[in-house]
């Protein structure tokens, strides 16, 4: 551990008993909004446990014991989430220390800054970026930068919103020229009634930029990924209890393919006070050498394989196609919250991607459960049930015995990079974690 580190987490450390801080979003997963006020709640919060680390296929699994403290401070809008997990094991890892070094840095420790709430006029999220999608997710869709177990990136997400229009955007690491890019929107006939319907009109464009797909892995230098984009959005219903919303996007992968897609949106948002509803379906059309959702959940991971191409150069020969995506959200009395989306393409074998959701709090008294589950390239329905390398899931469950003390389990089923010279590409990593956890609330 470098001694900057270290003297930056012991100035963070005296903070954790002084200030007014809330229990920390999950490591694994940031809350759905629905859901915060749940979660926010003042105390401190640290876990005992034991971790067993498998990377799969490539050597036998490594034992840890667990120390992790994951607290939250808020001071009005502005809140900052750490994630310090301390692993031990009395053999060398292979980093070639008895603690795991990579749970160490700076970069793992501080989880979040974050100012405000995405719907708010102004908002600021650094650190880890979890889902992020711009507009609705043609190009951007729930891209994550923590999905690989030794190098999860600091990146900055904002938005600015000011009724007439607005811009958002986010650079994936800090410091480095990866992924960065923004969209602008504009709502031309905004604050004219005397305009009904046109006056919802959204119209926006975004341009998104990988200038390193390589990310150092592969001898000689790799051309960049680019897209641009438009969307269109038209309210065609906006009650208090309920909207139908259509929309439509246009997407280039610059020196590839492009894509359409229209759509329409419906949100429910309350029904008889107990349940929330945004249900989409859409219809895409593909052009030859296209994908939608090129920056996904899955991207840091399939930017460039093994045989050094690119995500981009992966799309070179793919047929061009038509689908179908359909979604669900759905939140219960503002403790359950449900998410499941599936699409699939016609002549372009396993070409399915599925993804779902849950996130439970105190349902049943005492007890907390989330889940999040992602798979790319299916085959078909069935497919769904194997963990590999097209997958990516995340579960925590936890009990609470009494006001202090917890008991719980944690599973992750994430990306490792092997640097193995004929490999050098990311693995599956299996993490489970059961713990005890102490937690006392102002």
């Amino acid at each position: 551990m470098k001694r900057a580190d270290l003297f930056l987490l012991l100035c963070f450390l005296p903070g954790l008993l002084t200030l007014w801080p809330s229990l920390a979003y999950s490591q694994l997963w940031d809350t759905p909004d629905p859901l915060r006020s749940i979660v926010s709640r003042p105390g401190i919060q640290a876990g005992f446990g034991w971790t067993r680390i498998a990377v799969n296929d490539s050597g036998a699994a490594i034992n840890y014991a667990t120390v992790t403290l994951n607290p939250e401070f808020a001071v009005g809008k502005l809140h900052i989430g750490l994630a310090i997990d301390l692993l031990v094991n009395t053999k060398d890892d292979p980093g070639g220390s008895q603690v795991r070094q990579t749970d160490l840095k700076l970069g793992r420790i501080i989880r979040y800054l974050r100012y405000g709430e995405y719907n708010d006029p102004w908002f600021l999220h650094i650190g880890a970026l979890e889902r992020i999608t711009f507009g609705h997710g043609f190009i951007l869709s729930r891209y994550s930068n923590q999905n690989t177990d030794q190098s999860r990136r600091v990146g900055a997400w904002l938005k600015l919103d000011r009724g007439r229009g607005g811009i958002e955007a986010f650079i994936s690491n800090m410091g480095t020229r990866e992924i960065y890019g923004a969209r602008a929107f504009l709502r031309p006939f905004y604050g004219r009634p005397d305009r009904p319907v046109i006056d919802r009109l959204l119209i926006g464009a975004t341009v998104i930029i990988d200038d390193s797909p390589g990310r150092g892995r592969t001898r000689v230098p790799v051309r960049s990924a680019e897209m641009v984009g438009l969307d269109i959005e038209l309210p065609l219903i906006k009650k208090t209890r309920f909207s139908l919303i259509s929309y439509g996007d246009f997407a280039k992968i610059l020196d590839r393919g492009s894509g359409v897609t229209v759509g329409i949106r419906l949100e429910l948002p309350e029904v008889v006070r107990l349940l929330q509803v945004n249900a989409r379906i859409e219809r895409q059309y593909l052009g030859s050498e296209f994908i939608p959702a090129f920056f996904d959940e899955r991207y840091e991971v399939v930017s460039v394989i093994a045989s050094g191409l690119t995500r981009s150069d992966q799309l070179i020969g793919l047929p061009g196609s038509a689908g179908v995506l359909g979604a669900l959200q759905a939140t219960v009395l503002r403790r359950l919250f449900v998410a499941v989306s599936y699409r699939s393409y016609y002549k372009r074998d396993d070409s399915g991607v599925f993804h779902v959701e849950a996130h439970l709090r105190r349902i049943f008294p005492r007890l907390t459960l989330q889940a999040v589950y992602d798979k790319v390239n299916l085959k078909g329905i069935s497919d769904i049930r194997t963990l590999d390398d097209r997958s990516v899931a995340l579960t925590e469950m936890l009990y609470q015995v009494n006001s202090f003390i917890s008991v719980g389990l944690n599973y992750r089923w994430t990306f490792a990079f092997d640097s193995t010279p004929d490999v050098q590409t990311y693995r599956p990593i299996e993490r489970f974690t059961p713990t005890i956890q102490f937690a006392y609330r102002f």
